[in-house]
């Protein structure tokens, strides 16, 4: 149960409420980005690339640009673009060498690596890689230490409690206590409190934090207290899946009403979803994602490949998945016509031996994009599928 639920913000179909597009890259130097870590004790994300590079490219379009990955990346790390060949870069590579492009850095605000991995990266495997980092960046034990010994006061609280939630322990036990002692705090402390304490919608938290709405808007934001209210709500379900209890997919999705934001009708499709697709209910699921794309797939290719994405980790063995994956494509293909799609249902087809299907693809690819700097892929892919035909 913990492995999913440390990978919720991997799961989530698409962004319920307006959180940005993808990853936010820091504007500035790396001393700048080091700096920026300390304060916010962050852990710190390096894309560590060439403009030349195809794969790095590849993750820049359609990668860093998926909205999950954005809200995983910008809410943990300080996130920043190193390119190696100009001077900050060639600056950064003296103490973090680059043999190859891209090469993906997660480093401590002390400029410590965590982890290091070098090529490119599908979202999921990226989400997983970041994971790693945040896990082995595990700091709770200072905070216990002192937890045990009876100290209280504020800042250690709030400090405890989201390192804890950064490597995926339980916090609601401890942010319960703490709330019950009825500490010496201001509401606005308590609001800030709640907005890092919150992590499932089927709590008392949840409810104090809704309670105090415009006080947690007003020490943070309206984005990290609909961001909060969000991903609880999808935490819990989650627990409807882990507990085998359905009523609580309506208790998140009645959660997420009474908390007045965003698009209430979306994450109910959403939330009914993802919990189609924890239980393995594929025909459930199709008919739920024929029609969220039909609502906000227009002029959204995040949608459809978000959709792709849940087949891939849900429903890799229904036949009927990969025709429906197909349609999904070809409908990706007409909203956004670039090479990155057309080799992402090439690469479907090929696997699924539709190998005349993917000729007549292939073809059409090399007419449109020979300026492209993926056209030699798709040389390679027809190189391939000839041979298949010759067999």
């Amino acid at each position: 149960m913990m492995h999913r639920i440390t990978f919720i913000f991997l799961l989530i179909f698409s962004s319920t409420i307006s959180f940005g597009q993808g990853i936010e890259f820091f504007e500035g130097s790396w001393d700048e980005a080091l700096n920026e870590a300390r304060e916010d004790d962050k852990v710190i994300f390096v894309d560590a690339y060439a403009k030349w590079c195809g794969p790095c490219k590849k993750m820049a379009k359609d990668v860093f640009t998926q909205d999950r990955v954005g809200r995983f990346f910008n809410e943990r790390f300080i996130n920043i673009k190193m390119d190696m060949e100009e001077p900050e870069g060639i600056k950064f590579g003296r103490n973090y060498p680059v043999g190859a492009f891209p090469t993906l850095f997660f480093l401590d605000s002390e400029g410590n690596v965590l982890q290091k991995s070098v090529g490119g990266k599908q979202a999921d495997a990226l989400l997983a890689l970041a994971d790693k980092a945040i896990r082995s960046y595990d700091r709770t034990g200072q905070f216990e230490e002192r937890y045990v010994l009876g100290e209280r006061d504020f800042d250690l609280m709030i400090n405890y409690v989201s390192e804890l939630n950064k490597v995926g322990k339980t916090s609601q036990k401890i942010a319960n206590e703490y709330l019950n002692s009825k500490p010496d705090i201001s509401k606005e402390q308590k609001a800030e409190f709640l907005l890092v304490a919150v992590k499932e919608s089927d709590s008392k938290l949840f409810d104090q934090l809704v309670s105090l709405k415009k006080l947690a808007i007003s020490v943070s934001s309206a984005d990290k207290y609909e961001r909060t209210i969000a991903n609880a709500a999808m935490r819990t379900v989650e627990k409807a899946f882990d507990y085998d209890y359905p009523a609580l997919l309506d208790e998140a999705i009645d959660q997420f009403n009474a908390a007045a934001i965003g698009d209430s009708k979306r994450f109910e499709m959403e939330a009914r979803l993802y919990y189609a697709a924890l239980t393995g209910d594929y025909q459930r699921w199709e008919s739920l994602s024929q029609k969220f794309i039909k609502k906000y797939g227009k002029k959204n290719p995040g949608v459809f490949k978000e959709q792709l994405s849940q087949i891939n980790k849900y429903f890799d063995y229904e036949q009927d998945a990969h025709k429906y994956a197909y349609v999904i494509c070809e409908k990706l293909i007409k909203e956004e016509e670039n090479s990155s799609n057309y080799i992402q249902y090439l690469r479907l087809l090929m696997n699924d031996k539709q190998y005349e299907k993917a000729m007549e693809l292939c073809k059409k690819a090399l007419k449109i994009f020979k300026e492209d700097s993926m056209y030699k892929q798709f040389e390679d892919m027809m190189r391939y599928l000839e041979m298949q035909n010759m067999e």
